[in-house]
Parts: C-alpha cells; structure tokens; sequence
C-alpha cells in the first residue's frame, strides 16, 4: 500500500509527503542575497521520501503536546509559530509527539526545557519516529521543483507572513509553495537535523 500524500499527525499537525529526488542545492541562478554558507552549489540525491509539516509547529501544538509554551510572542496566540525554541528542546518535541504516536524516538534526551541536552539517538534515514528534517530535506520541501528567490515566489509578500515587521503571525496566512507547504520562507527560523 502506498504511503499518503499527507496525514493528520496525533499532535495536531498536517505531514506532507516530500518524494525522494536530485536537486541542486545552494545558492542557484534565481536566488540572490545568498549567505556564503550556501555555497558553492552542489548536487544532493534524496533516496527516501519523508514528511515535513505543512506549517511551521504551532505554539497550540507545542503547548498540547508538552503542556507550555516558551514563545516570547505567546500574545500572538496558538496559531502562530511556537519560538525561543532551542535545538535541544525541539528534539525534546520531536520525541513527545513520537511517543504518542508509538513511535521510535530518534534522539536521546536528558533534562527539560532550556537546559535539554539531546544527542542523536538513529541515524535519520532510518528512524521511523518523528525527527527534524536534515538541512537537505528542508531546502528540496522549501525548494519544491522550483528556483525562486523564496519558497513558492519571488515576491516575498505572497508567501512570507512576517515581511518587514520582524514579528511572527499566524501560519498558512500566506501562499503555500508548489508542495503546499506555508512558512518556508518568513516567518520564525526553523531547526534542522544537522547544520
């Protein structure tokens, strides 16, 4: 049977099915603005599809599945992004949401919140629960087939929600891009499995 397009997790959040693929990663010829830690360009083969979530994890999320919310921006309410997050408190995440689903946890953690320390406990192509997507598998979702300067346009006031007030909104207020992922581009900064 083949795996859906996408899934309603137990904590809440929609997963979207990203195929596996080659894509050229980096700074490409239509994005400019480019960091020097985005090159020099490179050829990346994704052997196994993986979910990603539709948004970025929301602070209702979060705090339903962990029981409080560390936002700054908590006034925002629980359809905004979830922030002040370290990468240690998101695999903390991570594992939660994979217990409920009983799933693998695919990080060893002791502690709790912002004095969580966490090592990678699988390697990520392997562990079936929930985990941050590699820096890889981040930029083919956000890049979706396509090579604009933000993910899903050129024009960041299309699909970046909080362009020019430095503050977050509300997710999926904007366009998605092509793989109907919202936030990709905008919004709060999101982790990644490694750097």
């Amino acid at each position: 049977v083949p795996a859906p397009d996408e899934y309603i997790a137990l904590h809440g959040g929609t997963m979207i099915k990203i195929d596996s693929q080659t894509f050229v990663m980096g700074c490409t010829a239509g994005m400019s603005d480019c960091h020097g830690d985005e090159e020099p360009l490179h050829v990346v083969t994704l052997t196994n599809d993986f979910y990603i979530s539709e948004t970025e994890v929301t602070q209702g999320e979060y705090e339903a599945v962990m029981g409080e919310n560390p936002s700054f921006w908590d006034d925002c309410g629980g359809g905004c992004p979830v922030e002040r997050l370290t990468w240690h408190m998101s695999a903390v995440f991570a594992n939660a949401v994979s217990d409920l689903e009983g799933l693998e946890q695919c990080y060893t953690c002791t502690g709790a919140d912002t004095s969580a320390s966490c090592a990678i406990a699988v390697d990520p192509y392997i562990c079936e629960g929930y985990r941050l997507s590699t820096e890889a598998e981040w930029e083919a979702a956000a890049r979706c087939g396509e090579d604009t300067l933000y993910a899903g346009s050129n024009d960041p006031e299309e699909v970046a929600a909080d362009w020019g007030s430095w503050t977050p909104k509300n997710v999926a207020t904007k366009a998605p891009n092509t793989c109907g992922l919202y936030d990709m581009s905008g919004n709060v900064y999101e982790w990644c499995w490694d750097w």
